[in-house]
């Protein structure tokens, strides 16, 4: 190996342990941060530099295997993204033929296929106009598709952190458990919601075990097309199953994640109930509401998630990557703002150049 890389792997390998140990210290300290997943992906990047300059120590051989796994690596990668958008239409479709036609999820999924599909060709006519305008346009779908791709890079880390370092292994022993609300189906509890109740009630079975009696709070309003609140059906779910009315607190009053959240934990708090609390959704939406109790400074209560049907999932994390986008308004109107001007200074460069 040669001086100098010589020292580049050891320079990757000072970043790539001084990345995993920033991770470490960070994530124990609060893992539903996305700066969590950042160093994930950082140190992601420098192991695989370290890895790459490391490769001429174990020679041709080693190299040889090296390449043919990172090429299968790159392969399977590519293969992934090509058939995105085609899985993602399918996936739309049958989410629609389970759901019916007004299915949110449905319809949000087919219509992200569709436009993955039609992607390359407008972005090819654009760049085939040389026409400043058209160049301007081509730059800047390249400069947003970047950054929300790299966003969602981000929120697929941020699963892998989760799964490290948070949840139920976060929150071995709550004092509450809060269920979130997810919509009533003529005014009864549908299969979704009950699985969130089922995980709640599991996680009291098991702190039942070593003789514990958590509360529950079950959370949710009343929506426009439902009869009833849904914290009202979630109660007498939990009735029905054997939990007593004492340990059971109502909050009927929130309609979106946030107010569940702030709702809940200002009801436990004027009744003098404190301790780790566990927040149980759906397992798409646990990244979402992690992020969002650590927004709210909510810093005893953490995040577990129910099974979620296989065909319902692809929609269902499209969703919470839209959701958590939301939550960083000021950065995407901040990267909006430089990606259409970048764009168009470099358009217009370009076209008094040529």
């Amino acid at each position: 190996m040669s001086d100098g890389l010589w020292v580049l792997f050891v320079t990757a390998a000072v970043f790539t342990v001084a990345s995993l140990i920033a991770l470490w210290v960070t994530a124990r300290r609060d893992p539903r941060r996305l700066r969590c997943a950042v160093l994930l992906l950082i140190a992601a990047f420098w192991l695989l530099v370290t890895l790459v300059t490391a490769s001429p120590m174990f020679g041709e051989r080693g190299q040889a295997i090296f390449l043919v796994i990172a090429g299968v690596l790159l392969v399977a990668w590519l293969a992934a993204m090509g058939m995105l958008p085609l899985l993602l239409v399918i996936d739309g479709l049958i989410v629609l033929r389970r759901e019916g036609i007004r299915s949110r999820t449905g319809l949000l999924v087919l219509a992200a296929g569709i436009a993955l599909l039609l992607l390359p060709g407008v972005t090819a006519s654009l760049a085939r106009n040389d026409r400043w305008w058209s160049m301007a346009l081509f730059t800047l779908v390249t400069f947003i598709g970047t950054y929300l791709g790299t966003f969602l890079v981000v929120m697929l880390a941020q699963f892998v952190v989760r799964a490290l370092f948070g949840g139920r292994r976060r929150v071995p022993d709550p004092d509450v458990l809060i269920v979130l609300g997810s919509g009533l189906i003529n005014g009864k509890v549908p299969p979704l919601l009950a699985s969130r109740l089922d995980r709640a009630l599991q996680v009291s079975a098991e702190e039942a075990l070593q003789g514990r009696r958590p509360m529950f709070v079950v959370s949710g309003g009343r929506g426009s097309d439902e009869p009833r609140a849904e914290a009202e059906a979630m109660a007498e779910y939990l009735t029905s199953r054997g939990v007593p009315d004492e340990r059971i607190i109502v909050e009927d009053r929130s309609r979106s994640t946030r107010e569940n959240l702030v709702n809940s934990t200002r009801l436990l708090r004027e009744r003098g109930i404190g301790g780790p609390m566990l927040a149980v959704t759906s397992s798409y939406h646990t990244t979402r509401t992690d992020v969002l109790a650590a927004d709210l400074r909510l810093d005893d209560v953490f995040v577990t998630g129910a099974h979620t049907a296989w065909y319902y999932a692809p929609g269902a994390y499209l969703r919470e990557y839209i959701g958590v986008l939301t939550y960083r308004l000021p950065l995407n109107i901040g990267v909006g703002i430089f990606c259409v001007v970048a764009a168009v200074a470099m358009a217009w460069a370009t076209s008094r150049v040529g």
